[in-house]
């Protein structure tokens, strides 16, 4: 069966408001600043600022993560069983909001004082990385299962998903001037102090957009959901494994994720001791400039690859944008210039529709796959969905965080070096950081061949639903 197909209009009915695809889109710009900002700014703080080694910041990292897989089934079947007078995933939304941004500021309120002592350091970050993924559980988890629940068309679901990537890139605009914002002259060279103001910014900004979906993003499928009978943990579990198209797109993601995962965190540090010869403020403020022109330009090219995957579909799209991504890991290793920096740039400009569009498609190909169990099994369980899929790649991706730091010290990178790093660690950095994202590209692609819901198979699977059930 050909994965092209036609793109006929969609139902007026299926339509989603324009107001609630922007309330649901700021929920992502939300978790997009608290999630990404803990990792991105693991490093510049714990390693750089207050010397906690790499392979140790790694290790926090991979704990948390392997923590936060675990809850993330927990909190799924909670939501979808959840039967309450303002649906099953907003007030979850709401509360969550909270908890994750007052748990984003204790990460940042460990003592200066403790900048060496290896062990209170480690125990604090790792206490505070628990907590706070705890929380961001809750928040997420519902709110990404919203997100599959919001319209029935196939096409429609893309164009949500963009809505969520455009508000997820827009929010992502401040995270790269965090550090070197936190280094001002403000605050006196006190890269903590600076930290910590910052941070209570951005926890209001994590609050604001992430009520926004809870209180203005209706649930249309909660009709079906809350008649149906509760699904026990383990046979929803047992069921979600059971979905051949889940299992293949979860391997496409996984794949796909584990080289950026082990390696992206070399790519300041290329930019910092490399370029700039351990001029960390410099360095900041080029890596800054980077990811802002990589976010403006995954904003600009998300509506269009959004309008042009109505004609050549979801998984064609993909497979071209997989393999951009490729050949721009690839080119790093030239555009990572000490003579001529600004040509990094293009290495940003390079990922900027690959990662846009990756994620777009893949979070609309995850409704259809809900579609399609229900056909098989009759329950509406997206929370379920969204929870063993978190789960598998955040276990899987969590190893990934140690090995970045084992990685990083591999290399023969020392701190106290400052830019009197070795010149093989530096070449070493730059070969390993554009080699193992391609390999990873390439096993993504492989899986990609396999996947088998086209637009045609869709639109079978909702005429065969409809004529069980109702329309939504």
């Amino acid at each position: 069966m050909s994965l092209k197909s036609p793109s006929p209009a969609s139902r007026q009915t299926d339509k989603v408001p324009v107001w609630q695809k922007i309330f649901y889109g700021a929920g992502s710009g939300s978790y997009q600043l608290s999630g990404e900002g803990v990792k991105g700014l693991a490093n510049p703080i714990y390693n750089i600022t207050l010397g906690l080694s790499p392979s140790l910041v790694g290790l926090v990292l991979m704990i948390a993560r392997i923590f936060d897989a675990f809850t993330d089934p927990l909190i799924g079947r909670w939501s979808d069983n959840a039967r309450t007078r303002w649906g099953r995933r907003r007030p979850f939304i709401f509360v969550g909001s909270f908890l994750t941004a007052g748990a984003f500021v204790l990460i940042w309120m460990v003592p200066e004082s403790w900048a060496g002592q290896t062990q209170k350091l480690f125990l604090y970050y790792l206490v505070s990385m628990l907590v706070f993924y705890f929380c961001a559980t809750i928040q997420v988890v519902p709110y990404h299962t919203l997100g599959l629940e919001m319209t029935a068309d196939y096409h429609e679901r893309t164009v949500i998903s963009g809505y969520k990537m455009v508000f997820s890139f827009t929010f992502s605009l401040l995270l790269p001037w965090v550090f070197r914002f936190a280094q001002a002259d403000a605050f006196s060279g006190n890269t903590m102090a600076g930290m910590r103001f910052l941070s209570f910014i951005m926890a209001g900004v994590i609050i604001v957009g992430g009520i926004l979906p809870a209180l203005f993003v209706r649930e249309p499928y909660y009709r079906l959901a809350k008649d149906q009978e509760k699904v026990p943990f383990w046979k929803s579990a047992r069921l979600t494994l059971q979905n051949t198209s889940f299992l293949i797109l979860t391997a496409v993601i996984l794949t796909s994720s584990l080289g950026p995962s082990m390696v992206g965190a070399l790519g300041p540090y290329i930019i910092y001791y490399e370029m700039y010869g351990g001029d960390t403020k410099a360095g900041a403020e080029l890596a800054a400039i980077g990811s802002n022109l990589f976010s403006i330009a995954a904003i600009i090219c998300t509506p269009l690859l959004t309008a042009w995957s109505r004609k050549t579909g979801k998984v064609a799209m993909l497979k071209l944008l997989v393999w951009l991504g490729l050949i721009g890991s690839l080119l790093s290793f030239v555009l990572f210039s000490r003579t001529h920096p600004y040509l990094v740039l293009v290495y940003y400009l390079l990922q900027a529709p690959a990662a846009a569009g990756f994620w777009t498609l893949t979070t609309s190909m995850k409704a259809d796959i809900c579609d399609d169990d229900e056909l098989r099994n009759g329950t509406r369980r997206e929370g379920m969905f969204g929870a063993v899929g978190g789960w598998i790649g955040k276990t899987a991706l969590s190893v990934t965080f140690l090995i970045s730091g084992v990685i990083l010290e591999a290399t023969g990178f020392r701190v106290e070096l400052k830019g009197n790093q070795a010149p093989e660690t530096l070449l070493w950095m730059r070969i390993l950081f554009a080699v193992i994202p391609a390999i990873s590209s390439a096993a993504a692609l492989y899986f990609l061949s396999k996947y088998t819901l086209s637009h045609a198979r869709m639109d079978e699977i909702r005429r065969e639903l409809e004529a069980r059930r109702s329309t939504i």
